[in-house]
């Protein structure tokens, strides 16, 4: 699996308005530790766990985050295991609660109600991260490697698929019994966009509709393992709390829903690849999942199409392919007419029709919102080139403004 992640180190993550500055990507591999080098991984992530609970402590007593990263020195006294971990993943913890705590200023900026950061248990800690150094990869043949890092030892890896440029820091994640690290690299992967200008809308029946007529089915992750999960679902309720049984019952039910979430990528990573190699602009109306899933009864239909998803993964894509996306207000795609313009607010949610009280147009309702948003793509599409446009020569004029009045002074 390969992510590609743009990060701006002065307005932190960011794909859509910020200038992305630095972009990296991100390989996942399983892991396959033995007894040994998994009783260290463990340790580890303890050491991990409880050193970021203790600066923690110290956040909330006001020192500053130099005094922080320096109190690190003073807990390796008091704790000698600290010892076993290598430096750089400590430091890394100091860096990580910052960054939650970044995290929430951001989003209390946006409006949302936040609390405060809260310490770490020990089932809610999973990954550590080594930075820069302490680890090495190496290639064995066909899909096996080993991976190296500092105070661990070697670790048998998959290498499902070759790791290009400089690895810049490696995560590893310990999920539902399984070990994986995350292999973040200084490489960008170049797409190329085809010639295409569509517009997408998202559904229930059909995953997406396009202006184009056509259509992708809703692969229905959930349904297709709802079976499974009820029978894992009812043993697990069968277990005693705290037993051994009730632990593999629910790594056994943690497993099933994990194996839908890499179908939903799957699919989405594939048709997102798709949509920006055939196209050069694309508009996509953006949704308030959030919202809709609090007002309907279809609720989880709607969590299991990720909707968010094809957005998230057309706008990195199309970063480095040259492609165009274009987010939309959905706001009556739905009910007006795509040919004329008339809107028709009777329209029921059931009927899979538009039909134009006007033009007596009668196409499907999908396709009619598709192709709405794709007129309203291209027309913000315009704005904003014709806006960052004006912006440029006004900067242009203030700049010779200000030379011409040095050169008079």
């Amino acid at each position: 699996m390969v992510y590609i992640v743009f990060y701006d180190k002065k307005k932190g993550l960011n794909m859509f308005k910020n200038r992305l500055l630095i972009m990296t990507t991100t390989y996942k591999f399983r892991l396959y530790p033995k007894k040994a080098e998994e009783e260290k991984l463990e340790t580890a992530k303890e050491v991990c766990r409880q050193t970021y609970n203790h600066l923690l402590a110290e956040l909330n007593e006001g020192y500053t985050k130099n005094e922080i990263q320096n109190f690190i020195l003073d807990l390796k006294v008091a704790y000698p295991e600290m010892s076993d971990v290598h430096s750089k993943v400590l430091q890394m913890e100091n860096q990580r609660l910052f960054g939650n705590l970044s995290s929430l200023s951001h989003l209390k900026k946006k409006g949302h109600k936040v609390g405060r950061l809260r310490y770490k248990g020990r089932n809610w800690f999973k990954t550590f991260t080594y930075n820069q150094s302490g680890f090495l990869l190496t290639h064995i043949r066909g899909k096996k490697g080993i991976l190296w890092l500092s105070k661990i030892g070697d670790i048998p890896v998959k290498l499902h698929r070759k790791v290009e440029g400089n690895i810049k820091n490696i995560t590893i994640k310990k999920s539902n019994g399984r070990w994986y690290a995350s292999i973040s690299s200084d490489f960008v992967q170049k797409r190329t966009c085809g010639t295409k200008e569509i517009g997408i809308d998202v559904g229930m029946m059909n995953y997406i509709y396009d202006s184009e007529g056509n259509t992708y089915e809703n692969p229905n992750h959930f349904d297709n393992y709802h079976s499974k999960l009820k029978v894992a679902q009812q043993s697990l309720s069968k277990k005693e709390k705290g037993s051994n049984s009730r632990r593999k019952a629910r790594i056994k039910f943690a497993k099933i829903h994990e194996k839908i979430a890499n179908a939903r990528d799957d699919f989405i990573h594939k048709l997102s690849a798709k949509l920006i190699k055939e196209s050069k602009f694309i508009a996509i109306e953006k949704l308030n999942i959030k919202n809709l899933m609090l007002i309907s009864y279809n609720a989880k239909n709607i969590a299991d199409a990720s909707w968010g998803k094809p957005r998230m993964y057309l706008h990195y894509k199309a970063e480095s392919a040259g492609c165009v996306v274009q987010d939309v207000d959905p706001a009556y795609t739905t009910m007006d007419c795509s040919f004329c313009g008339a809107r028709n607010n009777k329209l029921e949610l059931s009927r899979r029709k538009f039909v134009c009280e006007k033009c007596n147009k009668e196409i499907p309702r999908d396709y009619n919102s598709a192709l709405n948003i794709l007129a309203r793509g291209k027309e913000l599409a315009l704005m904003e080139k014709a806006s960052n446009t004006e912006q440029l020569v006004q900067q242009g004029v203030s700049m010779k403004s200000e030379a011409l009045s040095m050169g008079m002074g």
